[in-house]
């Protein structure tokens, strides 16, 4: 029988399946469910840093783009009565009692002000592990991709000092040079990093001729720009890769591990189909490893990234060729 056990942020974990932030991993409750259904850990539901400056935001208040979506005002003033910073302390302490698994913090920040000195408080209160979820707006054009880049390391190198918790990264695919930026990430003390965070999106109303949100949640075919990023990072940045955004089937879980990834982080498939996914996933990807005689996941991990594929230009090609070309 094979063994899906994993190791991530030196953490233990039963399965590669972790459930990502979000209403899911809100409650106390939920969460004992996904422990019940073979999740390997969850990612609590995230504060975010406006939350923590006990404040928002003056430029939220007047209507400014952070998170890219329109009615942020309207949902951190929601989140802000409903979610206080001691509820969170609660959160990861009753979420501690109740489950066996890891329990991760998860902070969403848009800047490097002063709303670190909370991760003290999450060590103390038992978390596990801490995520960041950042985003650092890009919207200002006078401003250097250099400079915003700085801005996600200076975030990790403060955090660092203030907590000795284990700390990943979740980032977006919207840098100049992905892999540089992930290096300096684990230089400056991030143990693993997350490709890639999916974003709030605009839409269109064209009846109404205004602004609308887009579908929050992932579809099936939304993985494949992780994918390729993980093989080709995983064997040149010394950190743990998680894979994220569109991974609904034990299958797709299968190809971040050859990828490289030590686990992958799951939510819409389990909003779309129930908890009960989450075991079919560990059963898939049991099942896989049976028939391919492999008894535990460090027996493939990694074995279709860049530097183990023999086809490492097909993970590098960007541009059609035989497919749209005259060849």
């Amino acid at each position: 029988m094979a063994n899906i056990e994993t190791k991530f942020l030196g953490l233990n974990l039963s399965s590669p399946i972790i459930v990502g932030s979000s209403g899911l991993t809100g409650k106390t409750g939920s969460i004992r469910k996904l422990e019940e259904s073979g999740a390997g850990a969850v990612v609590l539901k995230s504060l975010f840093e406006e939350q923590i400056l006990a404040g928002i935001a003056h430029e939220t208040r007047k209507g400014g783009v952070v998170y890219g979506q329109a009615d942020i005002d309207d949902y951190i003033a929601f989140y802000e009565r409903k979610h206080s910073i001691n509820d969170y302390m609660d959160l990861i302490r009753d979420a501690k009692k109740a489950v066996s698994i890891p329990v991760i913090a998860s902070i969403n920040a848009a800047s490097d002000k002063e709303w670190q000195a909370i991760c003290v408080d999450l060590d103390k209160a038992g978390a596990d592990a801490l995520q960041l979820n950042l985003f650092v707006s890009p919207f200002d054009v006078s401003v250097a991709g250099e400079g915003i880049e700085e801005t996600y390391v200076s975030i990790v190198r403060k955090v660092k000092t203030l907590t000795s918790l284990p700390l990943s990264v979740k980032i977006g695919p919207y840098f100049t040079n992905i892999g540089n930026l992930v290096s300096r990430l684990s230089e400056a003390g991030a143990e693993a990093v997350v490709l890639f965070n999916r974003y709030a999106s605009p839409d269109m109303d064209v009846q109404k001729m205004s602004i609308k949100s887009a579908p929050a949640r992932s579809d099936e075919t939304e993985y494949r720009s992780s994918l390729r990023w993980t093989a080709l990072l995983s064997p040149l940045v010394k950190t743990d890769f998680a894979g994220a955004t569109g991974i609904y089937d034990a299958i797709t879980a299968v190809k971040f591990l050859l990828a490289g990834a030590k686990v992958v982080e799951v939510v819409s498939t389990v909003y779309k189909n129930g908890e009960k996914r989450i075991r079919e996933m560990n059963e898939g990807i049991s099942m896989w490893m049976d028939e391919k005689s492999f008894i535990s996941i460090n027996d493939f991990l990694g074995k279709l990234s860049a530097d183990n594929s023999a086809d490492t230009a097909g993970l590098e090609r960007v541009q059609y060729m035989k497919k749209f070309g005259d060849i």
